[in-house]
Formats: structure tokens, sequence, C-alpha cells
């Protein structure tokens, strides 16, 4: 038997985590003098430590390492507790990568290395022929899933589309929403078909009078600046919104893989105010 401060010393573990450990439950002395008070442990606890110190790394907070610990050698159970883990772990690095470029966003503006956004452009846009597919969201950054579905039917199907048209996507919302997004994204064809199936269908995109539309280069993370600069010039012009937001990148993934060489613009219809 060793004390507490010799036991640290050979298991590298703090005299006050083990403390700790034995407060939570997770690891009692294997003998205490009750004169003393002298806590006793044994290398035969090590192994018990190791699982403890290995859940503690891996992110699992004291509760949930008490509830994996008389389950550790069931290995359906334990399977089920790092499976879901892993996906909280996934969530938060997702989380910390998306604060992490926007810091790094507003370090380049502060650098004047901003990404360029271009003047606003009134213009007409003619109707387009196009296969699409609507659908529901969990948020807007969900939207690449679309995409994949989208390629995908392409693909198996053999569609011919038009490259370099650019990709749309419309937002069909009334307004901003956190969740449970109405999306429809487009591609450009040729020749609209006759097989509308799960949910994809060939139409044409009516013609746009008046769309007041602004491009913006980088990832999409600049959308909002680009947003508002779009937002300013309806304003100061008398114009007022009468449609959906659309965006349609005209360099994204399918042409290049680097975020930096993304060209997007964005068009609102827009009619003048009180007509």
């Amino acid at each position: 038997m060793f004390r507490i401060g010799i036991f640290s010393k050979l298991v590298r573990v703090s005299a006050r985590m083990l403390r700790h450990y034995e407060k939570c439950g997770l690891l009692y002395p294997a003998e205490i003098d009750h004169v003393t008070g002298y806590r006793f442990f044994s290398m035969k606890q090590i192994s018990l430590l190791n699982k403890i110190v290995d859940l503690r790394d891996m992110g699992f907070s004291i509760e949930e390492i008490g509830d994996i610990l008389p389950n550790y050698d069931n290995a359906r159970y334990l399977e089920k507790a790092l499976k879901k883990k892993a996906k909280e772990i996934q969530a938060t690095i997702a989380a910390e990568q998306a604060r992490l470029e926007k810091l790094m966003d507003m370090r380049f503006q502060l650098r004047g290395d901003k990404p360029m956004v271009y003047d606003v452009e009134l213009k007409a846009l003619p109707e387009i022929k196009v296969i699409s597919l609507k659908e529901v969201i969990a948020d807007y950054s969900d939207e690449e899933h679309v995409w994949e579905k989208m390629f995908q039917f392409i693909i198996e199907n053999n569609i011919p589309i038009c490259k370099g048209e650019g990709a749309y996507s419309d937002y069909l919302d009334d307004e901003y929403k956190e969740s449970d997004v109405e999306i429809e994204i487009s591609l450009p064809v040729n020749e609209l078909g006759n097989n509308n199936s799960d949910g994809f269908v060939f139409q044409t995109l009516k013609a746009i009078p008046h769309a007041a539309t602004i491009k913006f280069s980088g990832s999409y993370e600049n959308y909002s600046s680009a947003m508002e600069r779009l937002g300013i010039w309806i304003e100061e012009n008398g114009y007022e919104v009468v449609g959906n937001v659309r965006g349609i990148a005209l360099h994204d993934l399918l042409i290049t893989t680097n975020p930096n060489d993304f060209l997007t613009e964005l068009q609102i219809p827009v009619g003048r105010t009180g007509e």
C-alpha cells in the first residue's frame, strides 16, 4: 500500500485529483487509517484509475464516467457511449472552426485584406430552364447536403447541365429562420426533361424585370457584408423588395476547392416604393 502522495507520484496523477475522484465516487482509497486519516492506495487500482483518466481525456464528464465505469466491459454499451461523445466533439470542432474563420476574417479586414465586394447593379434577369430540388433543411449551413443529392441525381440519370452558368439557391421563407429553412436549389439545363421524381423538378424560372444584384468573392462568410451593401443601395434608391433572395454560385466547388476563389452573386427582385 502507498500513501496518497507516493501513489500520486507513481501514477502521475495529483493528490488533489485523487481526492476529487474519491469525492465523486469514482476511486476510493484501498484503505484509510482511521486514527491518522491517511489514505492508502494499491497498485492494483491503477487499471481503474487509467480508465478514469482516459475517459476524462476523451472529454467525458465526471457524471458520464460514473455511468460508464460499471459498464466498461460491456462492449455494446461502451461503443454507444464513445460514438455519442465523438459526435459531440465533432460538433464542438465545427463550432470552433467557424469561430476561428470569423476571427481570421476580422484579422484580414484589419490588415486591409478584405474580400472583394462589387458595386450594386440593377438588371433584368431572363427566364431560365432548370432542374430544381426543394427541401427543408436544419439550417443554412446544411445546404451543401442538398447539393450533394442534386449532383448524385444528375450523375445517376445522366442529365446534361449548362456548365459555367452558375448554381441557383432560392431562400423561400418570409423571414430569417434559425432552423427548418425552406430552400430550392437549381441548375440550368438546355432542355426541360419529363422525369420529375424524388422531389426533382424540371421547370422554368420566371424572368425578373428588375433585380438589385451584387457580387462578392471569397467564402460564404462574406455574405453579410455583401447583403449590407445591397440593402443600403435598395433603401437609398427608393426600391423595395418584392421577391425572395436568390444566390448564384458563379465560381464554387464545381470549379475550385479554394473558398478564396469563390464568386457569388446575390439577386433580389425589387420594385419602386409605393408602386
